[in-house]
């Protein structure tokens, strides 16, 4: 990821619930424990090329079960099994809609997804935007977002991105 500032959490809450419509406190499951850490650092930064393979999926096992995340996380793998499917409910019809907006105008749906990773390098978990990734993966429009990213070595023990780090 490419840098382009350095950003206080709460600039990031604030966008997480402009685009979910609701308290951000409503997720304390996801939201708490990046709370709790003390050293993690927000900032807007740019996915690169690089980044792609180093991203991943929220680890809920409901992405699983679907058959997005099969046999790993890796957001390029959720997107090729939403290239192949033919299912027309959940989060594959979910996943077509947004994709059939973004192809018509880009900017009618939030791009700046929000990631944490144990370091500026990667990996990186997807923990708002996972849908909205592979759209747009699948649109191959993901390098040159502008994104959120928070970075602490204690990702590594984040329930959310415990497929990261088996």
């Amino acid at each position: 990821m490419r840098i382009i500032k350095q950003v206080n959490q709460s600039e990031v809450f604030s966008h997480w619930e402009k685009i979910e419509k609701i308290s951000i406190w409503s997720r304390q499951d996801i939201v708490f424990p990046l709370v709790a850490y003390g050293d993690l650092i927000w900032s807007l930064a740019v996915i690169e090329d690089a980044n792609i393979e180093k991203i991943y999926i929220c680890s809920s096992d409901d992405w699983k079960t679907d058959g997005l995340c099969h046999p790993n996380f890796k957001l390029m793998t959720a997107v090729e099994n939403y290239k192949r499917s033919d299912f027309s409910q959940g989060k594959y019809a979910d996943i077509k809609a947004k994709e059939e907006i973004f192809s018509r105008n880009i900017s009618r749906l939030d791009t700046k997804l929000i990631l944490v990773g144990d370091s500026q390098t990667g990996s990186f978990t997807l923990i708002e935007g996972c849908k909205r990734s592979v759209a747009l993966g699948s649109l191959n429009k993901l390098i040159g977002l502008e994104v959120y990213i928070g970075v602490s070595p204690a990702i590594k023990n984040y329930v959310w991105s415990r497929y990261v780090y088996p």
